[in-house]
């Protein structure tokens, strides 16, 4: 059953990539989603030998174990390059990202050092033999991915926490190249999957009867999640957009007739002194749809939504803060549409250039 599922994914995966690397060659994140992919199913595959040929086939090339085991350090950090690219879609490469890259490169090096000093009698000899230099050597991969598994998930999960802090607090976040929700999939999905791995190592070490049972679920989590990932950005219509921006849209007469509306009703009702004020209760009062409100907006003032409501509420809260000159600051947050006091401030410096403080000191 193992070696069925395992040999599945590893082909499932293959054409996969081959249809990542055809759609998505010109884009960046698919690319390195595809050159992950590549690593993995290269990775699987040579693992895969020792499932359908046997031991036999790396007791023939035993150097090909010891080489390809070296590729394992390379899954994590091309799958958190490839997440950057969703955390904002400026990310590029750089020499610095070179470091990621160290522990591949160093057992890769060891590896050949091994092969080219020792020959392949001496691995052959030594490296399926428990507590032998070249079997702890293996093993010493296998931890550090699980190190990497650790370390890059503090990271992901951190940079989207900080991400989703800074949308709260409606303050300026980089243009994420995919939808938050899917980020959120990929983050915490991905977190999940690094925690089964962790699991069948750790069931393995302790020689755990249910270690074959825990590996089988785990890389039918694996598949379905990768899988979920490679269906969404093959199927994905926006390849496009990636490429080519969206050309400058002029205002047109019934896009000014519109943002005059709308500009009619905040005057009027001060519907911007509301903190949970959205698109939708925007739309209703007007009659409109949601999508022509934001296209007005984005259009005509350069900004989106949320930063033109705050730019109203923040000229309520200097008019406040000259006005009534002796009332808590906090209580001018509130009559203005804001409920953090970080949220006020940011937008308050962010149109301003000062902090409420120094607005009202002159």
């Amino acid at each position: 059953m193992e070696k069925t599922v395992h040999l599945l994914i590893m082909y499932t995966m293959l054409v996969l990539t081959l249809l990542l690397f055809h759609k998505g060659r010109k884009h960046p994140r698919s690319l390195m989603l595809a050159i992950y992919a590549s690593v993995e199913v290269l990775t699987n595959g040579l693992n895969s030998l020792t499932l359908s040929a046997g031991s036999d086939f790396f007791d023939r090339f035993p150097v090909l174990h010891f080489i390809y085991k070296p590729l394992y350090c390379l899954w994590v950090p091309l799958f958190y390059f490839y997440v950057c690219y969703c955390f904002s879609s400026d990310f590029k490469l750089k020499k610095k990202y070179l470091i990621h890259f160290i522990p591949f490169f160093s057992f890769l090096l060891f590896s050949l050092i091994i092969w080219i000093t020792q020959g392949n009698s001496y691995i052959w000899e030594n490296l399926y033999q428990p507590n032998t230099f070249l079997s702890n050597s293996t093993l010493a991969v296998d931890l550090l991915v699980k190190v990497q598994y650790l370390v890059y998930n503090f990271l992901m999960i951190k940079s989207l926490l900080h991400i989703e802090k800074n949308r709260n607090l409606q303050q300026n976040s980089p243009s994420l190249g995919i939808e938050i929700r899917w980020l959120r999939f990929i983050v915490y999905g991905y977190a999940l999957a690094c925690f089964s791995g962790i699991a069948i190592t750790v069931s393995v070490l302790m020689k755990s009867p249910t270690a074959s049972v825990i590996n089988l679920v785990s890389i039918s989590y694996f598949f379905l999640f990768f899988f979920a990932i490679f269906y969404h950005t093959i199927t994905n219509k926006n390849f496009s957009d990636e490429v080519k921006p969206k050309p400058l849209q002029l205002p047109n007469t019934e896009m000014q007739l519109l943002m005059k509306r709308i500009e009619e009703l905040m005057a009027g009702k001060k519907m911007f002194l509301e903190p949970e004020l959205t698109l939708q209760q925007i739309a209703f009062e007007l009659n409109e749809k949601e999508r022509n409100i934001s296209q007005a907006i984005n259009t005509i003032l350069q900004r989106n939504v949320n930063d033109y409501l705050n730019s109203l509420r923040v000229k309520h809260a200097c008019q406040l803060l000259l006005d009534y000159k002796e009332k808590p600051i906090f209580e001018i947050m509130y009559e203005s549409g804001f409920n953090t006091k970080g949220a006020f401030n940011l937008a308050f410096k962010k149109i301003t250039g000062k902090t409420p403080t120094q607005y009202r000191e002159g």
